[in-house]
């Protein structure tokens, strides 16, 4: 609005101005150009007529003032051209001789032109012209080009308004956006004269990454940004020789300075300006801090280095459950043969826990490597909770409490999984007491509604709190603890916390954490309870382990087909062995034909070079839409292994296992299908 009250009054005026021109100005010079014309003629006319009189008095000096007819004759010719004109004859005394008979109204002119004889004036002629009839004409004229002047008036005012205010508007407009994409740019941006290579003008981003306000920016040359005047003379000479080259400079990385003298790596970029008639006038100066950016490369170049680890950890993993899978079956096989508790007995109890310790890691490597979904099954937690801290806490100086309900629910996890967060969350604790101290553990049952917190869908939970006696967690970490990378050790990973928040979401819990300075830490476990009942295995009880029926085993690891085939065997089943998953259609079809069909098919889920499970019993299936199959892996964590039904099998077990998991596994398919 305020552009168009600054045109208006100039708009006016010119609109004014051609509209008194045209009604005005117009009329009285064609007025004034008529009158000098009339005045010509009138001269032209009156030398004609005086010289028609001065040849009556030439011929008759004496008495011409008696021709009184011959002079009205004379004059009677006048006016030619139809004007309304009055001609008179006077003597040397001013007397009138002559006249015509016209009458001329006012307004009118006179021109008087004298009549000499002999060099004496002996009268005068008289000419009397009406001026109304130009007037009235110069007045209809003035009418006819009011319209017109109002017209022209009207255009004048109101289009070149209209235009000159949407240019001037889009010019606003465009200047606006212009100072506002300059303000908004997240890049610092420089505005540098050419003469004296000074800042004039700089957006609230440089005031912003540089650390100085706006008055300490403007006037200064660029010395003050650079880190040393080497550095800035460095800099000079990469642009001198990049704009005769390119006409441009482009720095991906160039050390800066703050004002606090922090130096930070910049992307710079440089354009020259120039006027209207292409003379240089300054440069544009733009930097970008890409410190943010060098920390997104490293924690990138970080995390496709943990990957690669990842997977070389996810192979051997895989290949170290192989081995486990014999070194447990076989201490499996011979707890069967021993009696009586003795030494060996012991030994061989020992060792199998090794085993199983082994097993819980190499869960938790395949779980680094893919952090795949867990494997559940119905497990005490206590026992969990106590063997991960009896491990963690191996030659520490800190002890665990444990406060245990009787009536505690039972949970539905991974063992491996879940017994890498107590582990992470013990190992924590006890780092945090490095000169000692206890960790209580307090297991409890806990019903959450819809609005109860944590944000949990409405249910049972198992609730698990962990707390330590060390100086705790500051209030600027405590929402940053969870954050995959983020660690206050000096040795730290960061991965120890993010892993164990992973585990427990896909658990479908919720891990929280308490802290204050100098009162210790508290993590709060949330895991879904389980009505399902954990089922346990006496030494001693080896009945419940037989079974009967055909059993076809297929893996590509000999050391497992040989252990697994003598675990079944000693359960009651008679077992036959395929290598891959096309050994195994054979095999099951021959079974078919010949009506000696195999009451359960227990498959590894990856064979090297050839069919693994998950392809093969789909051709199965087709064989035998009742076939029932088991998939068994090294790789625990694969997305097959926690949902195995969707993909046709009817039952799960992860190498390495145990007898009574295998003898479990095997019976439930059999006699339930599931």
């Amino acid at each position: 609005m305020q552009s168009k009250k600054h045109i208006t009054p100039i708009i006016t005026w010119l609109s004014g101005l051609i509209i008194t021109i045209v009604v005005i100005i117009f009329p009285l010079g064609y007025f004034f150009i008529s009158y000098e014309y009339m005045i010509g003629s009138l001269e032209t006319e009156g030398q004609i007529g005086s010289g028609q009189i001065m040849k009556i008095i030439s011929m008759n000096p004496y008495i011409w003032e008696f021709e009184q007819h011959r002079l009205q004759e004379a004059l009677s010719d006048y006016p030619r051209k139809g004007y309304v004109e009055k001609w008179r004859t006077l003597n040397a005394k001013g007397e009138v001789i002559a006249e015509s008979a016209t009458k001329v109204e006012e307004p009118f002119i006179m021109r008087s032109f004298k009549l000499i004889d002999s060099g004496i004036v002996v009268g005068n002629l008289q000419i009397y012209r009406t001026l109304k009839p130009l007037l009235t004409k110069t007045l209809m004229i003035s009418l006819f080009m009011l319209p017109v002047g109002a017209g022209a008036f009207l255009i004048l005012y109101f289009l070149p308004i209209r235009t000159i205010y949407q240019a001037e508007e889009a010019l606003r407009k465009s200047k606006q956006l212009l100072e506002k994409t300059f303000a908004s740019l997240h890049d610092a941006v420089f505005i540098i004269d050419a003469q004296t290579g000074k800042i004039i003008d700089c957006n609230p981003t440089a005031t912003k990454i540089f650390g100085y306000n706006r008055e300490e920016i403007l006037g200064q040359t660029t010395r003050f940004l650079h880190i040393s005047e080497k550095e800035k003379e460095k800099f000079d000479d990469s642009l001198n020789s990049a704009i005769k080259e390119k006409g441009f400079l482009y720095l991906r990385e160039f050390s800066m300075r703050h004002k606090d003298g922090t130096v930070f790596p910049a992307e710079q970029r440089v354009l020259p300006l120039e006027d209207e008639q292409n003379n240089h006038i300054g440069w544009v100066k733009v930097v970008r801090d890409v410190s943010e950016q060098k920390k997104m490369e490293e924690e990138l170049l970080r995390a496709q280095k943990l990957e690669s680890l990842g997977v070389l950890a996810g192979g051997i993993a895989h290949d170290f459950n192989n081995l486990l899978t014999s070194i447990m079956g076989n201490i499996s096989l011979i707890k069967l043969y021993i009696d009586s508790p003795d030494e060996l007995s012991q030994i061989l109890e020992d060792a199998e826990k090794a085993s199983l310790r082994a097993r819980d890691l190499t869960h938790q490597l395949l779980t680094f490597s893919k952090g795949g979904a867990p494997i559940k099954k119905a497990t005490s937690i206590v026992e969990l909770a106590k063997d991960s801290a009896r491990f963690a806490l191996r030659g520490s100086n800190v002890r665990c409490d444990f406060s245990v309900p009787e009536d505690l629910w039972t949970v539905n996890v991974d063992t491996g999984q879940i017994s890498q967060v107590i582990n992470n969350m013990i190992i924590n604790a006890d780092q945090a007491m490095p000169e000692g101290g206890i960790i209580s553990i307090q297991f409890e049952n806990t019903t959450l509604s819809e609005n109860d917190l944590p944000p949990l869908k409405a249910g049972e939970y198992v609730k698990i709190s962990i707390k330590d006696q060390g100086i705790g967690i500051s209030g600027e970490y405590l929402q940053k603890i969870f954050d995959p990378y983020f660690t206050t050790k000096h040795k730290g990973s960061g991965l120890g916390l993010a892993t164990a928040y992973s585990i427990i979401k896909k658990h479908d819990g919720q891990i929280t954490v308490d802290s204050k300075m100098g009162s210790g830490t508290t993590f709060h476990i949330y895991l879904p309870a389980s009505k399902e009942k954990v089922l346990l295995h006496s030494a001693d009880d080896k009945t419940h382990l037989k079974g009967s029926g055909k059993i076809l085993f297929m893996d590509d690891e000999e050391a497992v087909r040989k252990t697994t085939g003598f675990m079944l065997g000693s359960l009651g089943y008679n077992v036959v062995f395929a290598i891959d998953g096309d050994e195994a259609i054979k095999l099951y079809k021959k079974a078919i034909e010949s009506g000696e069909p195999f009451d359960a098919v227990i498959m590894d889920l990856t064979i090297a070079g050839g069919m693994g499970g998950k392809e093969a019993v789909k051709k199965l299936i087709e064989l035998d839409p009742d076939v029932k199959t088991i998939v068994s892996s090294g790789y625990s964590n694969d997305p097959v292994m926690s949902d195995y039904k969707q993909y046709g099998f009817h039952g799960v077990i992860a190498k390495p296992y145990q007898i009574e998991e295998l003898s479990e596994t095997i019976s439930k398919v059999i006699e339930t299908g599931t």
